[in-house]
């Protein structure tokens, strides 16, 4: 029997802890505090405070055992990734057999609507995504077998710009027109498992769906379909440089390894999908 160490599991760890739990492998999730680690932990799984900010300081020497799986989905704390440098080191000392680490597209650098597949030139440390490329590197310089799973926009129910636009609180950045790659959370959840248990996958997977596009379609479509009141729209200099970076990077994310290597057949293959389903 695997035993499966989430570390960080929120909106996305929590969703792989289940579909583990119901393989019938041993889990052990993590989060900041314990109650909110009891909270998702499934039934028969161990739950964890953990906390991986450098000032905290909590203790790594017993949390892993030699053959874990190690899904990691919590943000880096730092710029430096200082809480994934220990982890790493952690998982090297205990031999652990496998570490899958959710990173983001956003470690690509803009792409001018071209597509993006996983040797697309990434974009400079200092950047949006630069603590997760210290992080995978982290991770791949421990000797540990790690596979950087490199997530496109997570959404889901009561995430994404959907959710948002339901609860009254999404703007609109700039004219919605540049190519944005998304990732339903169970799609997401079924990829970092295929991640764990492939007998020989490779080191870095873009998860996104098949149809990258404009935001604004997905706005207008969740307009019609909830009868939601357009959006306010803020222009792209008036909000701070990382969100502008993030609108502008007009990535559309290739996932043809994700499908053809790791052999994923996604559940949402676009987000119309999602909507059809009542999924988001």
């Amino acid at each position: 029997m695997t035993r499966w160490i989430i570390v960080g599991a929120g909106y996305t760890g929590a969703r792989v802890a289940a579909l583990v739990a119901a393989r019938g492998d041993t889990v052990v999730v993590t989060r900041r505090t314990l109650a909110a680690a009891q909270a998702v932990a499934p039934a028969g799984a161990t739950a964890r405070a953990l906390d991986l900010d450098p000032a905290a300081n909590d203790p790594l020497a017993d949390l892993f055992g030699p053959g874990d799986l190690v899904v990691i989905t919590a943000a880096p704390t730092d710029a430096e990734a200082r809480g994934d440098q220990r982890l790493a080191a952690a998982a090297r000392a205990a031999g652990v057999a496998r570490i899958v680490y959710v990173s983001s597209t956003g470690v690509y650098a803009a792409a001018g609507g071209e597509p993006v597949a996983e040797d697309f030139t990434l974009a400079p440390r200092s950047a949006t995504g630069g603590p997760r490329l210290v992080a995978e590197a982290a991770l791949r310089a421990s000797g540990v077998p790690t596979v950087a799973l490199r997530a496109a926009g997570i959404y889901g129910p009561e995430r994404g710009i959907v959710a948002r636009m339901r609860a009254g609180t999404y703007r609109a950045i700039g004219d919605g027109l540049t190519a944005a790659s998304r990732i339903h959370v169970d799609d997401l959840a079924a990829a970092i498992v295929a991640a764990g248990v492939h007998r020989a996958p490779l080191p870095v997977y873009n998860v996104a769906d098949d149809e990258p596009g404009p935001s604004r379609e997905l706005v207008e479509a969740a307009m019609a379909a909830f009868s939601l009141p357009a959006p306010p729209t803020v222009a792209v200099a008036a909000v701070e440089p990382r969100v502008a970076a993030m609108v502008t990077a007009d990535r559309r994310i290739d996932n043809t390894r994700l499908r053809q290597h790791l052999g994923l057949a996604l559940r949402y293959p676009s987000w119309r999908a999602a909507l059809a389903a009542g999924a988001m």
